[in-house]
């Protein structure tokens, strides 16, 4: 969203961002090139909130923030249009509300096939009736939008078969390639020395989300017992994980894993975090093969490959992560998330070291992301879209 009121602002008169992250309540975040064009941030104190597993489904309280924030900036502002990114609920339904009353346009930036997910993962909370009337709501809300901007033409292919005729542009996710860099070898040696990295072995990482259920954590901590001791004693793979640490901790323990081969962290900065995954050498992406995961395609793989870092993921089999590393070999690896087929891809990894992870492989993939998924270039694109279609 920060690249897309980057964007908007060297399209539109001026672009205002309403948050619930973040502390303060109004914050200059940005400007263009014309100093009279600037970005604002309205970022709303947000403590309370319903409890699991209400707030998947949707969350009246941060509907109401919205919807009241919402209001008052439309009010003063008059926007020409609203641009709501979904999941969550509560957002599509507070702009869409909006929209109908005040004359202004809604833009849906859908991140993920949210209808399948709610199915699939609290299908045993909630009866279906409840299901099928959300869903009516969200195709309600993409219905009315001038614009849905989707994460991954799986996501498009789908909002079309459920019936909804507004236009979609594929609008990826990608990375920042002015801040996920590759480094060369001696700049890596000191970022490790600074992170208490090891030196002399391959680093595979994983950085986001230790409790969300598709990202298939255990699997890559059991893949460790499957490793032979010689393979053990080459790689090193650390988590930096925003929640979920303990509990991770926890089976690490139960299954008797070393912090000679595994170390789970906290979270880094953003800047850090881009510093410390060039230091690496291997992105671990280890998606569940749900079906409703046939569209994900998320920013930590465009990230990690901007990086330099060679990916190995999972997913469904004919998903958006199957067909993309079985178009580019050269960028990674798709496997099932099965522990058995991590330590075997790992193990492979681990006798092609010279290849992968020299200089110049490094460098060819941040080109590929540079080159097709730079997320400034992405938005910049997207947001003359919008701007054709509102003229």
């Amino acid at each position: 969203m920060f690249h897309a009121a980057i964007a908007g602002s060297s399209v539109f008169e001026s672009v205002i961002v309403l948050s619930l992250r973040g502390g303060g309540k109004r914050d200059n975040i940005g400007k263009t090139g014309h100093e009279h064009v600037g970005t604002l941030l309205y970022a709303v104190k947000f403590v309370r909130g319903m409890l699991y597993p209400l707030a998947a489904l949707f969350d009246p309280i941060k509907f109401l923030v919205f919807f009241v924030y919402g209001f008052m900036l439309s009010r003063r502002y008059k926007p020409l249009c609203i641009f709501a990114s979904m999941p969550p609920l509560e957002t599509g339904v507070c702009a869409w509300l909006l929209s109908k009353h005040k004359p202004f346009s809604l833009v849906i930036d859908l991140r993920d096939d949210w209808e399948s997910a709610l199915s699939a993962q609290f299908g045993r909370y909630f009866p279906r009736v409840v299901l099928n009337v959300l869903a009516i709501v969200t195709h309600n809300i993409y219905s009315s939008a001038l614009l849905i901007f989707a994460a991954t033409q799986t996501i498009a292919e789908t909002v079309r078969r459920r019936g909804v005729t507004a236009q979609t542009v594929l609008v990826p996710n990608g990375a920042d390639t002015s801040v996920f860099v590759p480094k060369n070898e001696s700049v890596r040696r000191n970022i490790r020395a600074k992170y208490n990295l090891p030196q002399d072995k391959v680093v595979a990482v994983y950085c986001g989300s230790g409790t969300i259920p598709y990202y298939r954590l255990d699997v890559i901590l059991s893949c460790l017992n499957f490793l032979s001791q010689e393979a053990k004693d080459k790689v090193y793979v650390v988590f930096y994980v925003y929640d979920g640490s303990e509990k991770l901790k926890r089976m690490q323990k139960d299954l008797g894993i070393t912090g000679k081969t595994l170390d789970i962290r906290d979270p880094l900065p953003r800047k850090s975090l881009a510093e410390v995954l060039a230091a690496c050498d291997v992105g671990l992406l280890p998606f569940d093969d749900d079906e409703y995961l046939l569209c994900a395609k998320s920013t930590k793989l465009y990230e990690y490959l901007s990086s330099g870092l060679h990916v190995v993921s999972s997913g469904p089999e004919r998903g958006e992560l199957d067909a993309f590393f079985s178009n580019d070999p050269a960028l990674g690896l798709f496997i099932r998330p099965r522990a058995e087929d991590f330590a075997r891809s790992l193990g492979q990894v681990l006798k092609t070291t010279e290849d992968l992870f020299g200089d110049d492989s490094r460098k060819l993939r941040y080109l590929f992301v540079r080159r097709s998924y730079d997320r400034r270039s992405i938005m910049n694109t997207a947001m003359k879209t919008l701007s054709e279609r509102l003229r």
